[in-house]
């Protein structure tokens, strides 16, 4: 199931195929926002009552931004899904191995910026307030922390 959601579409799809994979794609998409929106839509009312009102206004901003995020989503799949010329370039887009090994090695390199980024805000940053050390590693540790675990995670699936 994750290497359906998560994973790139196999040469040598249908058409019918990659629309029956995009639009479990986008399904998860939308889903899952609309779970974060309730989940802030709930944690909302207390954050209004001990943090008060700019607090709690960035929070229903934010989720009517997600809920506004999945219904975009939704109409964008159903609008796109339905013209059948862009489904059959956008399959062929994406099953190339040419694009996919280009976007694996520019997401491999992002990742590489990233990370000296991270690194040099952590060094730089600790010298001149040593007292924010953890709010400036908590970055540089996101990062690293989901690369090894995401290797681990891919290496035990694929």
């Amino acid at each position: 199931m994750l290497k359906t959601l998560f994973g790139a579409p196999k040469p040598g799809l249908s058409d019918q195929e990659y629309i029956d994979l995009v639009k479990l794609q986008t399904n998860f998409l939308a889903i899952s926002f609309i779970i974060f929106a309730v989940i802030l839509f709930v944690a909302s009312f207390p954050i209004y009552y001990f943090f008060g009102h700019i607090i709690g206004s960035f929070a229903s901003g934010l989720y009517s931004g997600l809920f506004s995020g999945a219904l975009a989503a939704k109409l964008m799949s159903i609008i796109y899904l339905s013209n059948p010329n862009w489904v059959h370039s956008q399959k062929i887009k994406n099953t190339d191995e040419r694009v996919q090994y280009i976007r694996q090695r520019a997401d491999a390199l992002t990742l590489k910026i990233l990370l000296v980024i991270f690194y040099l805000i952590f060094v730089v940053g600790c010298g001149y307030f040593p007292t924010y050390g953890w709010y400036l590693s908590a970055p540089l540790l996101l990062l690293l922390s989901l690369t090894y675990g995401l290797r681990w995670l891919l290496n035990k699936l694929l």
